[in-house]
């Protein structure tokens, strides 16, 4: 889905919430990554914003051992050293104006040398993206900048409106990245091509030959230390709002008619606009895993959902009457995120499949009907996959999803982040479950086990099941 190629400007990235698990985890490597690729620009600088009493060398002795961990890529003395050329750590509190003007001063300094474009990181919540998006306006460091927010964009529509209206005020909407890492999966990036590349796909992709979809991202870990977070945000906000309906409106959207940012979130914004619930009370279900209110910063009497499913449908041309099912839930019996067409069943042979596996494994599998070898006429189920994952050249060519991200922002490419109506769309169909489902049940289910029963029964009324082989995942590579 990314769009062509352009010039990366030379750039400097500030960072604010540098010294938080997603700098160093995801963010960091990312862009040592880029550099190990040679896809960083000419004159680059990475400025860690902190309100630690480091120094940048000090900074550097904490970030070389995440490097090691998290770089897709060998990790040597040198090219640490290299890498850590790029980054300065810069001590201020963020909500003080004080920092401000002294950031400004050696943004002055570096651009005396030459001019670099700003991209600045919000890697903090978003309850701060206003007052930073203010004070960077205030002391002159806004100018034809671009900002990087992470989701969530707010803690609800109204909210997020109100960061986005305000957001507007300063920096111009095509500078304005809302990144939803999920997007730029490798596998999710190659629905697109596989749908309009192939006719065996491309001709079948609507309610004419699809009985049901089903969008599943399960994982095998709890709320760990994230407990104060999850326990006022859950299932629904946290997984739904944002990663599963991007990836809804990329399997279901309308094939783009060029491949622009501005054409493909048009189609995708089509799709939620559409999107709907048909009975509340029935197709919404929520869950929480036996043990959750023993975690940590978590309510003993706590009902937030750990585990949602939900059952929707499109009202357009292309999918009405397809049952759309969507699950997430945390303590299941596996971790997976696959995306699976559940074609229309010929006779009384099983239905066959198309299963996109996003992560852990990666591919496409294909289950359908053939004769069993013998004298006899019966049939069977067998399947064909592609498992990109066990393919090491594939593999270490796959940049990581904020590799990807990061790059596309230098490139000033939209196509990979979520436009404005996406945001207020998702959070508008969230408020509306949420409004519509208060006295909907709570369901305890067993840890590592694939949740609630009354989940299973929704699919069971479609003559469905949840995709639940682990074919790719067993083979070696």
């Amino acid at each position: 889905m990314s769009g062509e190629t352009k010039m990366r400007n030379n750039s400097i990235v500030t960072i604010f919430g540098g010294t938080g698990d997603l700098t160093y985890r995801k963010l960091l490597p990312a862009f040592y990554n880029l550099m190990i690729h040679k896809s960083l620009p000419e004159s680059f600088h990475i400025t860690i914003i902190g309100r630690q009493d480091l120094s940048t060398e000090a900074y550097h002795e904490n970030l070389k051992p995440w490097l090691k961990e998290h770089s897709r890529f060998d990790v040597s003395s040198e090219q640490i050293d290299a890498f850590i050329e790029y980054v300065s750590y810069f001590k201020m509190v963020f909500t003080e104006d004080e920092g401000y003007q002294r950031l400004h001063d050696f943004y002055q300094t570096l651009d005396k040398k030459t001019p670099h474009h700003k991209l600045y990181y919000f890697a903090v919540d978003p309850s701060f993206f206003i007052e930073i998006a203010e004070k960077l306006h205030k002391f002159n460091l806004s100018t034809d900048a671009s900002i990087i927010i992470e989701k969530p964009f707010g803690n609800n529509l109204e909210h997020a409106m109100e960061i986005n209206d305000k957001l507007q005020t300063i920096f111009d909407e095509s500078h304005i990245y809302r990144i939803d890492h999920f997007i730029a999966k490798e596998m999710v990036q190659n629905i697109l091509t596989l749908r309009s590349t192939n006719a065996l796909f491309k001709n079948i992709w609507d309610s004419s030959v699809v009985h049901s979809i089903q969008i599943s991202a399960a994982e095998m870990v709890g709320v760990e230390s994230r407990g104060n977070f999850y326990d006022v945000t859950g299932a629904l906000k946290d997984m739904v709002q944002s990663h599963l309906l991007q990836i809804l409106s990329i399997v279901t959207m309308d094939l783009p008619s060029d491949k622009s940012s501005e054409e493909i979130h048009k189609v995708q914004e089509a799709v939620l606009e559409k999107l709907y619930i048909k009975d509340y009370k029935k197709d919404v279900i929520y869950g929480q895993y036996d043990n959750y209110t023993e975690e940590d910063k978590v309510s003993k009497t706590s009902k937030i959902d750990t585990f949602v499913a939900i059952r929707f449908e499109i009202d357009n041309d292309r999918w009405r009457n397809v049952p759309i099912f969507v699950r997430t839930g945390k303590k299941m019996h596996k971790r997976a995120t696959e995306i699976t067409l559940q074609l229309k069943a010929e006779g009384h042979m099983p239905a066959n499949q198309i299963v996109i596996k996003v992560q852990p494994d990666e591919g496409v599998y294909l289950k359908f009907n053939i004769k069993t070898p013998g004298h006899s006429n019966d049939s069977e189920s067998v399947y064909m996959d592609f498992c990109q994952s066990c393919n090491l050249e594939y593999r270490n060519n796959t940049p990581e999803a904020y590799e990807r991200l990061l790059d596309a922002a230098m490139q000033h490419d939209q196509t990979l982040f979520s436009s404005i109506k996406q945001v207020l769309s998702s959070w508008q169909l969230t408020e509306n479950i949420i409004n519509n489902t208060k006295d909907n049940p709570l369901h305890i289910y067993k840890s590592y086990t694939g949740g609630p029963k009354a989940a299973t029964e929704l699919l069971e009324k479609e003559d469905t099941e949840w995709f639940e082989d682990t074919v790719l995942g067993s083979l070696q590579i």
